[in-house]
């Protein structure tokens, strides 16, 4: 739990229900203590030799052990919990050994169990005559009131665990979102304001207005010079729009059918520039033939790179290229790619997969076809936020009813 709530980000403790949160990781958190079901414990009987010291072992024509016939009398007892509990010692204990022959945890719908068994010779058995049963019987029930009592003095322990976890989680919470908020005060001052676009015809616009910029409070020694960075919501908003754009464009996929990066990019910058606005009425730019991205006082603060799938080397090429452009200590960067060649999908979506799994220091995929990475950048000492969006316009050209291609 301290882990998880740690790892929040801070957009995501700014404006999470803290109730909504403490009642999740309560509940993830919960240890669901053992239930015994006596009423449903099965017996089985089968024959066996019985093992008996032989109290005359000391003479040296006597063995230690003899074996006399019996039977071996099993009890199957149907638990539900958390199976670790018994691999644990609570704070009040029995000072016995607690054995079980089998024990099976608890899978799907299915409860588990374990066995107890108990060992009679046929001479022990018949001298009880017709209380034989209620002999047996009552030989394992007064051995499983040991095994209730230890069960009860761990549901106990796990009561206690249980009625802490509501209280602590948000202690970790309150805690989180005061080291959010300290972040807070000190990035506000560093945002670049992006305006949205009255007319953008977004889905879900987010409403963005100008960063008042405040003077930092200098350390006493020399500081690094700032780097402004776009905010994490302006990130996802602008990922938002292309993969809107990219959904669109698949729907349609035989109208792209001749065009190359550099026009499939050209369309991509033309949905962006609808929805935000600039001083230069350009906020996203051409830098080569297949980028997009945002410059701040000449230094690039969102880079998007265009490519046609070609293959795994050259969309390795494809994501070095990006990161190398990344220069900012936030930088955020986005690579799109387009499927044109392969008439299967899948095995580009599977492959994009293992290198995030390979490559990258954590990431989500929200999507089938949208990564979100958070990637180390060794030769500077910091995490890059890449997203990676794949789209298929792969269009069977065998299908075309007219001649227009």
């Amino acid at each position: 739990m301290e882990e998880e709530v740690e790892n929040m980000s801070n957009a995501t403790i700014s404006s999470c229900d803290f109730h909504e949160w403490v009642e999740y990781l309560s509940n993830k958190y919960y240890i669901l203590p053992i239930s015994i079901f006596e009423t449903n414990i099965e017996k089985k009987i089968v024959e066996t030799k019985v093992r008996k010291r032989n109290p005359f072992h000391n003479a040296p024509w006597e063995q230690e052990y003899y074996e006399l016939d019996g039977v071996c009398v099993t009890f199957t007892v149907p638990f539900d919990g958390d199976p670790n509990l018994f691999d644990l010692q609570p704070n009040s204990v029995i000072l016995m050994r607690f054995a079980t022959q089998y024990f099976i945890e608890p899978y799907g719908e299915n409860c588990g169990s374990f066995t107890l068994d108990f060992k009679y010779t046929n001479q022990e058995l018949q001298n009880e005559g017709a209380s034989m049963k209620d002999y047996v019987q009552k030989k394992f029930e007064h051995e499983f009131e040991n095994y209730k009592s230890m069960i009860d003095s761990v549901n106990n322990d796990v009561a206690t665990y249980n009625n802490q976890l509501a209280d602590y989680a948000t202690q970790l919470l309150n805690n989180r979102k005061k080291k959010a908020d300290s972040f807070s005060a000190i990035s506000n001052a560093l945002q670049i304001p992006l305006k949205v676009s009255d007319n953008a015809p977004n889905t879900t616009p987010i409403q963005l207005k100008r960063i008042a910029r405040k003077p930092l409070t200098k350390p006493e020694t020399k500081a690094q010079p700032s780097e402004p960075y776009i905010k994490d919501s302006d990130y996802e908003n602008i990922n938002n729009i292309i993969f809107m754009c990219g959904t669109s464009m698949e729907k349609t996929a035989r109208t792209y059918y001749n065009n190359q990066e550099e026009e499939l990019r050209d369309i991509l910058l033309a949905a962006l520039n609808t929805h935000y606005e600039s001083a230069t009425g350009e906020t996203f730019r051409k830098i080569g033939k297949t980028d997009i991205q945002i410059e701040f006082e000449n230094k690039a603060a969102f880079i998007g790179e265009c490519k046609i799938w070609g293959g795994e080397q050259l969309f390795e090429s494809a994501i070095q290229q990006v990161i190398n452009y990344s220069t900012w200590h936030d930088a955020k960067v986005s690579v799109i790619i387009f499927n044109k060649k392969n008439q299967s999908f899948p095995p580009i979506l599977k492959k994009i997969t293992e290198w995030a799994d390979a490559n990258a220091k954590s990431y989500i995929q929200p999507k089938p076809n949208v990564w979100k990475c958070k990637y180390y950048r060794q030769d500077m000492n910091m995490d890059i936020q890449l997203t990676i969006l794949a789209f298929d316009l792969y269009v069977d050209r065998t299908q075309f009813k007219d001649s227009r291609y």
